[in-house]
């Protein structure tokens, strides 16, 4: 094992259990191996990578400089030793104003140890800032203002008889700029909104974005976050993922959208006219089963994100359905939805249901296809029994404690609703990705 594998090793052990100050929902070992990676991404030698994975282990765990020396050598240690602060029962503003002037007189390697240790903290406070405000600050002892002046003096004592121009300094100048002066480089500029909520909208979901994409790239391996979507007819379901496609590619994403099964090509010319006679019972059963093993079929892919439309969720109610009607008994239904429970709970992340009235469901129809021909399928009795039944498939999800969403679009804009579900995604994203990460750092 190399150099850097064997502290990235040490570290996660030495760590286990911390989480960050700055955001506790998360493990702190996600810093360190974040510093690593940009000392990485700047071409530094192996022992600086290494050393951006224990630089923290002195200060915040039991091990001591002469641990660090034992195992890993004196150039290794010397690094942690100048990224470390003195004796930590000194005061705040003691210890901080000794850093910055000890680190003036630094060569590059160590410098550049302490440089990337401050981006990895400002590129989170810069997240946590646009997502939560500048109260952001309250969590650390000396707030906002000296924070401000600490990262300020660190940043002159790092290019002090060093090239400003070098890419890691600049990278550090522009986060305080953002961070501590309000000063943004951001691709869109506010004014070219008029409704500034839309911005604002669309600023959070990019930053809740930074945050996710982050995360999951200090995670090894990790399955696709599979989305199911389902809900009454003329919905803005299709349109809805669509739009989630969409934003997902463009935010770097790789994105697999599965067609509804029952629609497919495969159904409707090699499956369908195999089991047309055999009755809606058995048909049903049929499209549940071989929509799981679509499902499974993508589960162990390098997609991030599988977007299914109408896939096993979407047969719980026609399920429903057919047992209100006397065509399933109470057996088969139990041992139906217990089936689909299961397969959920292990394969599907989250379902997203879209649902409306009769009247406003219908209307959407005729305005979409520009024509007031009768529907067969679109009517009263069917869209109102439709929504009966995902109505009760909705509270029987909910109390199996699956991670289901119900949008009402009756009175919701498209944009509402993909804003909407997109934060709800992204959330549920971040949770995923922090037990993924729980799992491999403890």
């Amino acid at each position: 094992m190399d150099v850097k594998a064997l502290a990235k090793e040490f570290a996660i052990k030495a760590h286990k259990g911390q989480v960050r100050k700055s955001d506790k929902v998360k493990p702190m070992i996600i810093h360190p191996i974040n510093v690593a990676n940009i000392l990485s991404e700047y071409g530094f030698d192996d022992n600086v990578i290494a050393a951006g994975y224990l630089h923290d282990v002195v200060e915040d765990t039991k091990y001591e400089l002469s641990d660090i020396t034992d195992k890993f050598g004196s150039d290794i240690a010397s690094l942690v030793k100048e990224a470390s602060e003195p004796d930590k029962s000194l005061p705040w503003e003691e210890r901080k104003e000794y850093t910055i002037e000890n680190t003036k007189s630094l060569d590059i390697r160590h410098k550049a140890l302490i440089g990337a240790d401050k981006i990895s903290n400002l590129e989170d406070l810069k997240i946590l800032c646009e997502l939560e405000g500048k109260e952001v600050f309250n969590r650390f002892n000396r707030g906002f203002v000296k924070s401000k002046w600490y990262y300020t003096s660190i940043y002159e004592s790092l290019i002090y008889n060093s090239d400003s121009s070098l890419p890691m300094f600049k990278r550090l100048k522009g986060l305080i700029d953002h961070v501590f002066n309000d000063i943004k480089n951001d691709y869109i500029d506010d004014s070219l909104f008029s409704d500034k909520k839309q911005y604002s909208d669309l600023l959070r979901l990019n930053y809740m974005n930074k945050e996710i994409k982050k995360m999951k790239s200090l995670i090894n391996e990790i399955s696709p976050f599979v989305i199911e979507f389902s809900g009454t007819p003329r919905t803005g379901k299709t349109s809805l993922m669509n739009n989630l496609k969409d934003f997902f590619k463009k935010e770097g994403f790789k994105v697999l959208d599965v067609c509804e099964f029952f629609s497919s090509k495969k159904y409707k010319e090699d499956i369908y006219p195999q089991i047309k006679d055999k009755g809606k019972k058995y048909i049903n059963k049929k499209i549940l089963e071989l929509s799981k093993d679509e499902l499974l079929k993508f589960k162990d892919t390098s997609y991030d994100i599988i977007l299914f439309d109408r896939s096993l969720s979407d047969r719980l109610i026609w399920i429903d359905r057919l047992f209100k009607q006397g065509d399933l008994d109470e057996g088969e239904y139990i041992d139906i939805f217990n089936k689909y429970v299961s397969i959920a709970k292990e394969n599907i992340n989250m379902v997203i249901f879209t649902y409306c009235s009769y009247d406003v469901s219908l209307k959407r129809d005729y305005n979409t296809f520009l024509s007031l021909v009768k529907r067969n399928f679109l009517n009263k009795e069917n869209i109102d029994s439709y929504n009966e039944s995902l109505m009760v498939i909705k509270d029987k999800l909910l109390d199996n404690d699956t991670n289901v969403n119900f949008i009402d679009t009756t009175d919701k804009s498209e944009r509402e609703v993909a804003v909407y579900s997109c934060h709800k995604i992204l959330e549920s994203i971040k949770k995923y990705y922090l037990e993924e990460m729980y799992k491999e750092f403890n």
